[in-house]
């Protein structure tokens, strides 16, 4: 089977236009907030169902479900498998989005709608928890009452989930099983029992089955996943060039400054300032090469290391 930690693996399990996909997703869904203490859900309504289109143009895009539940409330869910260092800004970046959509122009501010971000992890992204499920509201910093029930924040982070017999498991617990071990070779006898622990298991398991045997979701998951893997290589490659050169460029630029000093006592001062001008060259390559290729100037200062206004300094020098 096909992993359903596969974004659009994941879209096609959970967000298709049928009672199956609707059934699956209302008892994820139900089973976390139950988790949190919220309200059940009775319904949902899809506001981008599956669609086969949506990975043809863009193989990198983030592929997320949107769903409305039978309150207008809006339910945005989304799976993410590598490591984001900008992951909790650009979740609550989404979020506003999506709650500033539910007002229109001639509405006034009492119209806005609860929205409700769900993020999977598979990875630990938030670290000063060890809960397998996370819950975020905006509180009162001392008594802890909430400034408007608008916002709710929903982590799962599979890495998280405690070593347990899957006869001991329930709820959410069973989802994030389910979610790291299909798809997974030799995986075989753990979701057999996941599928005769309950009934939903089954039903999940079973439609994982079906996308996973569509030729076309087969042949996406391998450009998607190629297209995934060249972009790493890029810019690794990036990075370790840019590396390169500024070492190169350092050390000659140190050299120099050291003969003209004495060999011995120039030498010794001019690697060190080479060495770190090179460094520094090193890194704005980097920055130059991750800016070239479309990063945030927030997320190329983080990789190379560099402040915000060197990145800005570096930006407009490339758009010159």
């Amino acid at each position: 089977m096909l992993s359903p930690m596969l974004d659009f693996v994941f879209k096609a399990l959970f967000g298709k236009e049928d009672n199956t996909s609707k059934k699956l997703l209302i008892s994820l869904l139900n089973d976390i907030f139950v988790n949190a203490g919220e309200d059940r859900i009775t319904s949902i309504t899809y506001l981008n169902p599956f669609n086969y289109r949506d990975f043809m143009n863009d193989k990198l895009s983030i592929l997320d479900i949107k769903a409305k539940t039978e309150k207008e409330e809006l339910i945005n869910v989304e799976v993410q498998v590598k490591n984001d260092y900008n992951y909790r800004k650009r979740i609550l970046y989404y979020w506003s989005k999506i709650y500033g959509e539910t007002i229109k122009k001639s509405e006034d501010y009492s119209t806005l709608k609860k929205t409700i971000s769900v993020n999977i992890t598979d990875y630990n992204a938030i670290p000063e928890s060890k809960k397998l499920h996370s819950s975020f509201k905006i509180l009162e910093k001392d008594e802890y009452f909430p400034l408007t029930e608008d916002l709710q924040i929903h982590f799962v982070e599979l890495p998280k989930l405690k070593q347990k017999e899957i006869k001991e498991l329930s709820g959410i617990e069973l989802w994030a099983e389910f979610l790291k071990e299909a798809g997974k070779e030799g995986s075989e006898k753990k979701i057999k029992e996941l599928m005769e622990r309950s009934e939903i298991m089954k039903d999940a398991v079973e439609n994982l089955g079906k996308i996973s045997e569509d030729d076309r979701m087969r042949e996406i998951a391998w450009a998607r996943e190629k297209a995934r893997l060249d972009e790493i290589s890029r810019i690794k490659y990036a990075e370790r060039k840019a590396t390169e050169q500024g070492m190169e460029k350092g050390m000659e630029k140190g050299m120099e400054k050291g003969m003209e000093k004495g060999m011995e006592k120039g030498m010794k001062e001019g690697m060190e300032k080479g060495i770190e001008k090179g460094l520094l060259l090193g890194k704005k390559k980097i920055a130059q090469n991750l800016l070239k290729l479309g990063l945030s100037p927030e997320k190329a200062a983080e990789a190379a290391e560099l402040s915000i206004e060197e990145i800005m300094e570096l930006k407009r020098e490339i758009e010159k």
